[in-house]
Formats: C-alpha cells, sequence, structure tokens
C-alpha cells in the first residue's frame, strides 16, 4: 500500500484534497484508481488508512477511514551531526540516516566541508526536508526526524551536549562496543561524521573538549557516506533495535 506524508491534521471520516505534486504521484506515476488504498501519515505518530474517492486530471480526494496508532520509531534516540559533503553524498547520507532511525540531523560546517553559499542554505534545508519525507514514505515512519538549521562547528559545540557524543577519527582511540558502554542506561546518542576529507586534528580536539569519545571503526578510511551508515547501523545492532 503506498505510503504519504501530509502536512496537515488527519482524522477519521475526513475527506482532504491533495497537494498537487502528491495527486501528480498517486495518479501519474503509481497510476492508482477510484476506490485504491493509501496509508497517510502527518508526522506526529501513528498513521491513517485512506480512499482515493474522486479523481480528476490534477487532483485527488481522499477519505481517511481508519487509524494505526503503530509507532516505528528506535528505543535508541540517535542524534547525527554531519559535515557538510557534497550534495550527492550529503543526499544519500540523510536518506540513509532516516532508514536506520536517526531521530536528529545537524548539518555542521567545518573546514572540510562541501562550499555553500549563505544564499543557498534555505534551499538546500527545504531539499533535505523532502528528502527526510521520502524516507520515512519508504521506511515505515511515521514521525519526521528533526532536521537543525545548518551551523558552524564551533556553534554547535558551544550547545549542551546531551547522552553519549561520539566522533569518528581514524585515529581515534576507542572502539565502538567499548564507547557504547558508556551509555550507562541512556538511550540518548549523539554521532559526529566528518565531510570528504574528515576532520581537522584541531577539529576533532574541540570536540573531545566538548566531551565527544573519538572512536575508531577499523583500519581502512570510509567515504563519508558510508562512516554515516556503518557506524548508525551499528549502534542500532548493539543497543537499538535491530534483530538479527
Amino acid at each position: 500500500m503506498p505510503r504519504l506524508y501530509v502536512d496537515s491534521p488527519l482524522a477519521v471520516g475526513q475527506e482532504l484534497i491533495l497537494p498537487k505534486e502528491s495527486a501528480h504521484y498517486l495518479l501519474n506515476v503509481l497510476r492508482l484508481r477510484l476506490g485504491a488504498m493509501v496509508t497517510l501519515f502527518n508526522g506526529e505518530g501513528g498513521e491513517y488508512i485512506a480512499n482515493l474517492v474522486a479523481i480528476t486530471k490534477k487532483a485527488a480526494r481522499l477519505q481517511v477511514n481508519d487509524y494505526n496508532p503503530i509507532d516505528r520509531e528506535s528505543k535508541l534516540h540517535t542524534s547525527l551531526v554531519q559535515a557538510i559533503s557534497r550534495p550527492e553524498h550529503m543526499d544519500h547520507t540523510i536518506q540513509k540516516a532516516v532508514e536506520l532511525g536517526v531521530q536528529r540531523i545537524v548539518p555542521v560546517i567545518t573546514e572540510r566541508s562541501a562550499p555553500l553559499a549563505q544564499a543557498r542554505i534555505s534551499k538546500r534545508e527545504q531539499h533535505w526536508r523532502k528528502i527526510i519525507i521520502s524516507a520515512c514514505e519508504q521506511s515505515g515512519r511515521n514521525r519526521l526526524p528533526i532536521l537543525s538549521d545548518v551551523q558552524t562547528l564551533s556553534a554547535w559545540l558551544n550547545k549542551a551536549q546531551q547522552g553519549l557524543c561520539l566522533v569518528l577519527s581514524p585515529n581515534g582511540k576507542n572502539t565502538l562496543p567499548n564507547a557504547i558502554t558508556n551509555l550507562n542506561g541512556s538511550k540518548n546518542l549523539t554521532v559526529f561524521i566528518g565531510a570528504e576529507g574528515g576532520l581537522s586534528e584541531a577539529e576533532i580536539e574541540q570536540t573531545r573538549q566538548a566531551g565527544y569519545l573519538d572512536v575508531c571503526l577499523g583500519p581502512r578510511i570510509l567515504r563519508t557516506e558510508t562512516a554515516a551508515v556503518t557506524v548508525l547501523a551499528l549502534c542500532q545492532g548493539l543497543v537499538g533495535d535491530f534483530q538479527y
């Protein structure tokens, strides 16, 4: 059954007309017909079952028939602090992080971040939000992860850091399984990943001073988008909700 995010209140018995883009997706991409079932969610938890009850060339009307309070969020509350990388790598990282259950994404400007003009930040943030919504639609999540504003490394580290904070470094002194033991029953985890070229030694020292543990995943250097996916998957396997 197709899943669709709707940025509006939802209730059983309600009828709603879909935005043009969503209607185009259902009618012209999926080619749904009258009576087709669609799952809707609005990011507030749970999901709704609706029927397609009216179609025009450019519009679709749905009738909401049922509500399911199902929650697919991980018990591990993970924040990904991601140094801004090249657009295609950043997109990949955000998409996979959402699929892996991350609950907050913080885009950070570091020494080796891909250039991002101030005038384009708002457009990039809107683009990333669309990726987050699409990944939630695909993965079954009914709550949207928080997308924080783009900020500098110093601005982020000046904020109170909560839970266990890890930074990936090829020269890290800790292994991930050992570092995870420092959760001490907490379920709040923050993971900091550098951009292409990683974080500079000065930046890694900044994170250490802010309370981050430096972690090395192994003998090989991973690309930024590989590193993020790897560490999030490992954390879900060690203390999250992955079953294996």
